[in-house]
């Protein structure tokens, strides 16, 4: 047996490195957000045009703008999330308020003499994810511990000095450590012949995660379009991405045995993860009107390239029942490092997009008064496996980055989503539909990572005012995992959710 090291008065000698592939897939798994209108008809606005949200979509669809314009969109969303963990089912929900978007079209009209109609300058503001939400996982497990990944960190970096263990690992193995998580293997003349774990999972541990998100990806955008004859329309922006993700996790495993004489009675872990980014991207688009019923659109958006900044704590509770005279514990990682949360800056890069759409105008006439709907209908492609982390100038982390990396070509692949939705024009009252599908990202035969949205609206228009009402109800399918393990049985949470989206823009024209 090891001495005790509650104190350890050495300087942080690692980095905070909480990347895994699920931040990659969550960075990159995002819908347009925008406006009430465009939420209503599914997103399907990439060969549609005429909506402030084309400028962070396909801006060339402000090219069809001929007045100025302004737009506040607020919205209200309530989520349900459901996990199947080892056979048992728990439920949360968590509410949030927050700016879907926002912004200014600015026309300006072309040459008298000239086949260039007008140009068109769109600046704004688009949600395009939104992280607030709220889980609980929880049930029993006989065949592992979330402690084993201490084991595996220790065993997969070669440890066997007790004094490296118990201070070089200050996000995971030496918290544990210190705390009697685990311990070591007495070997002959007083070595170190490996580690062990308390935990008891061997007769049967509770387990149970719960998580709190909160945050979003925020694009603002200045984009500028032109309209060549009434039949071709081009544009292109840069986009300046700014991304917030909060996390707090709790995960507690608990002996079901009641056996006061095992030498464990619970553990707890909370880790705290702050990530903050500015990205930039370029999105170019192109909207063709072969006839004036119909309008054919294709757009791409580069990847956006994000420096991003973690800010990570852990902090690990045990009740080892008296082991080693020693009953309940804890330890920080702040305790490492000057009671400050360990930082570690590097670069993520999500995967380029590819959109084509289609729109059929009803009644196409030049006074859009006259016209009496529309459908429109988008595909895009994107591969998640095109995610990326790097440490940009830095060094450090570099090998723990390219395994992440690897991981992320393995588990995921190449999606297809689809976007439809119409409106129909009452005079002044508009009536929406939509639906759009986000495709499975995941490229395991088990794991499902799809999500549909179904939207309907209402808009009424007079006098230069507008305003929008959309209810949109998400439910999508995914997985989760507590933790992973190199070298043991580790399950996922297989998560069923629902969301419903209340979204209201108000605008004028000036």
């Amino acid at each position: 047996m090891r001495k005790l090291f509650l104190v350890v008065a050495t300087l942080l000698s690692g980095v905070a490195m909480a990347q895994e592939p699920a931040d990659a897939l969550r960075y990159s798994m995002m819908g347009h957000g925008g406006s009430a209108r465009t939420r209503a008809i599914g997103g399907a606005v990439v060969s549609l045009g005429g909506d402030i949200t084309a400028g962070a979509v396909n801006p060339a669809g402000l090219a069809f703008f001929r007045t100025s314009e302004f737009v506040f969109t607020p919205s209200f969303s309530l989520n349900n999330t459901k996990i199947n963990y080892l056979d048992n089912e728990s439920r949360d929900k968590k509410t949030a308020l927050d700016i879907s978007n926002f912004g200014f079209i600015l026309p300006k009209d072309g040459s008298n003499n000239g086949n260039w109609r007008n140009f068109t300058v769109g600046l704004g503001m688009n949600r395009r994810a939104n992280f607030n939400n709220q889980t609980v996982l929880k049930g029993t497990n006989n065949e592992s511990s979330y402690s084993e990944k201490y084991l595996e960190e220790l065993i997969n970096n070669n440890i066997t000095n007790p004094n490296d263990a118990a201070s070089k690992f200050p996000y995971g193995a030496s918290l544990a450590l210190n705390t009697y998580l685990i311990d070591t293997l007495s070997g002959a003349g007083g070595t170190v012949a490996g580690y062990k774990s308390l935990s008891t999972p061997q007769t049967g541990v509770s387990q149970q995660q719960n998580i709190s998100t909160k945050g979003g990806i925020n694009d603002y955008y200045i984009a500028a379009s032109g309209n060549y004859m009434d039949r071709l329309f081009v544009g292109g922006g840069i986009t300046f991405s700014q991304l917030k993700f909060e996390r707090t996790s709790t995960f507690r495993e608990t002996d079901i045995t009641n056996n006061k004489n095992n030498n464990f009675n619970y553990f707890e872990t909370q880790e705290t993860l702050l990530t903050e980014g500015i990205g930039v991207g370029i999105n170019l688009g192109i909207i063709v009107r072969p006839i004036d019923q119909i309008r054919i659109g294709a757009a791409f958006h580069s990847p956006v390239l994000y420096n991003m900044d973690d800010r990570y704590t852990t902090k690990i509770t045990t009740d080892v029942e008296g082991y080693q005279g020693k009953n309940v514990l804890t330890q920080s990682s702040r305790d490492f490092n000057n009671g400050e949360a360990g930082e570690f800056q590097y670069d993520y890069t999500n995967p380029m997009r590819f959109m084509f759409g289609i729109s059929y105008i009803f009644q196409e006439v030049e006074d859009v008064k006259q016209q009496r709907g529309f459908i429109s209908a988008d595909v895009e492609f994107l591969n998640y496996g095109k995610a990326k982390f790097n440490t940009g100038s830095l060094t450090n982390g570099v090998n723990y980055l390219d395994e992440v990396n690897a991981s992320i070509k393995d588990q995921y692949r190449s999606a297809i989503n689809f976007r439809v939705g119409g409106e129909l024009k009452f005079n002044t009252i508009m009536a929406r539909l939509g639906y759009n599908y986000m495709g499975n990202a995941y490229q395991s035969t088990v794991l499902k990572g799809t999500q549909s949205n179904i939207s309907g609206g209402l808009g009424y228009r007079d006098k230069g005012y507008f305003l929008d009402l959309t209810y949109v109800h998400r439910i999508n399918k995914d997985a989760t995992f507590p933790y992973r393990l190199d070298n043991g049985f580790f399950a996922p949470g297989f998560v069923k959710g629902s969301n419903g989206n209340i979204v209201v823009t108000v605008g004028m024209k000036f």
